[in-house]
């Protein structure tokens, strides 16, 4: 054939086949190309010609490569092995027009994480990371809040539960203006807490959680006051062994309140099955709420003011008098005892100890919103030592307010003047132990209590 009109495939020949490339040189050079030489065509399409020498076009497979290539863009497998110990989630910043990632499980503990927040974000720096978990922008002074979104979809404060607990729920991370971040927090009313009463006025208050006893005396008291007032939240201290003497001291709440209140038990299995409280149970600890009672603030969301009282108190006094009290200057105001216990025991045989401002914790007026009780996370009450909670280490001596020794009136320490109502007492704390414990039934005021037990029955079979 004249080269004019091409060359024929069959008349290349080579070892009983017929084969061709395109090449930059002339067909039948070398089979290999030069090192260094761009890929040719036949390294990707193969034409080759049957047996029969008849002409035939196939695509051949690419031979695998050395490392298996996983997904799109190509990931090698060992890396994405080593992704799947990885948690990322993406953080936001309120008003910047851009979002980072972080990597969860790299950090052990909060502070790490926000140390590296602050070096993510380079115009930000940390106020206080124990206590106030806020974040501050150096260039203007706008104050932010972690937050994040958890595995419900709801909103919380980063801080306030568990670390792997967290790193366990957390979808997303977002870096809130502090004025947008009040309100946030668990809602223990629905998922915490039990029990929860809310006294029922004449006025029209709805009744939460009602019970036989709250419902008669409601339908009964008719001098509540303020129905549209928020209901006051009252924190009782709970202990299995002791509760008589909760439903009593409740009963006694219910019972002379003239303003909207809720009662809550503390209770310390509740909070350990929901991941708030995890601390180990001391020697020392004479009740199961020893140190649970340190999550008031955090348990009313850091809002507003609440009272944490023990169990073994009756109340003989209006709690309205006592909430008229509160003065915003003071992160928390208590009966400042000057009170050494002679006792070696007390109630069921608890070793008695003695300590500085033994018994102020027994009854405290929290004002959850102030910022200094944000230190109050689970975190730090379960980590912290006895002396720092009890003793309220992380105020100042002049954040702690006082009120009149009448209202934790410590039956065997405090006395009544005869002719001075100053001295009469409004709540009466049976601290060595009452009338519920067998030997403690002839204790001063005694009997007190014990009619307002025969009270209590009769409402509830009501």
């Amino acid at each position: 054939m004249s080269p004019e009109k091409g060359i024929d495939l069959p008349e290349l020949e080579y070892s009983g086949c017929l084969k061709t490339e395109l090449t930059l040189g002339l067909p039948g050079g070398p089979e290999t190309p030069k090192s260094g030489s761009k890929r040719g065509f036949s390294e990707t399409v193969d034409l080759r010609l049957g047996s029969s020498c008849e002409d035939e076009v196939s695509v051949s497979t690419p031979p695998p490569s050395k490392a298996q290539v996983v997904g799109w863009p190509p990931v090698r497998s060992y890396r994405k092995n080593m992704m799947k110990n990885c948690k990322y989630v993406k953080v936001a910043v309120d008003g910047a027009p851009y979002l980072r990632k972080v990597d969860l499980e790299i950090y052990t503990s909060y502070q790490q994480l926000l140390a590296a927040l602050e070096e993510m974000f380079t115009c930000l720096t940390i106020c206080n990371v124990l206590n106030e978990r806020k974040i501050m922008d150096s260039s203007n002074g706008t104050e932010y809040v972690p937050t994040y979104e958890d595995r419900d979809g709801d909103w919380m404060l980063v801080g306030d539960v568990p670390w792997k607990m967290f790193v366990e729920s957390c979808k997303r991370m977002r870096l809130m203006k502090s004025s947008e971040a009040v309100g946030l927090g668990w809602k223990f009313l629905a998922g915490i807490m039990s029990g929860g009463t809310e006294l029922h006025c004449s006025n029209g208050v709805e009744v939460k959680n009602p019970d036989p006893v709250s419902k008669n005396l409601s339908n009964g008291n008719g001098n509540c006051q303020n129905g549209g007032a928020k209901p006051f939240k009252i924190f009782i201290g709970y202990d299995p062994r002791e509760d008589l003497a909760y439903e009593v001291c409740r009963y006694s709440l219910l019972k002379r309140s003239s303003i909207p209140i809720e009662i809550f038990p503390i209770k310390q299995s509740e909070l350990r099955q929901k991941g708030v409280y995890w601390r180990e149970r001391g020697k020392l600890e004479s009740t199961e709420f020893s140190f649970s009672r340190f999550l008031t603030p955090f348990l009313a969301n850091y809002e507003g003011w609440a009272v944490f009282v023990d169990c073994d108190f009756l109340y003989l006094g209006d709690i309205k008098e006592l909430v008229d009290m509160t003065d915003d200057k003071y992160a928390i105001m208590c009966v400042q005892h000057d009170y050494t216990p002679k006792e070696t025991t007390k109630m069921d045989g608890a070793v008695q100890t003695v300590y500085p401002r033994k018994n102020w914790s027994s009854m405290v007026l929290y004002n959850c919103g102030h910022e200094k009780n944000r230190a109050l996370t689970p975190d730090v009450v379960n980590k912290e030592t006895g002396a720092f909670l009890h003793r309220f280490q992380w105020l100042e001596d002049d954040e702690i307010g006082e009120i009149p020794f009448v209202w934790n009136f410590l039956v065997g320490h405090n006395k009544v003047v005869e002719g001075d109502q100053s001295t009469y007492p409004k709540a009466i704390h049976y601290t060595l132990g009452g009338p519920w414990f067998e030997q403690w039934k002839d204790c001063e005021f005694g009997d007190l209590w014990l009619n307002e037990l025969e009270e209590y029955k009769k409402a509830a079979e009501k």
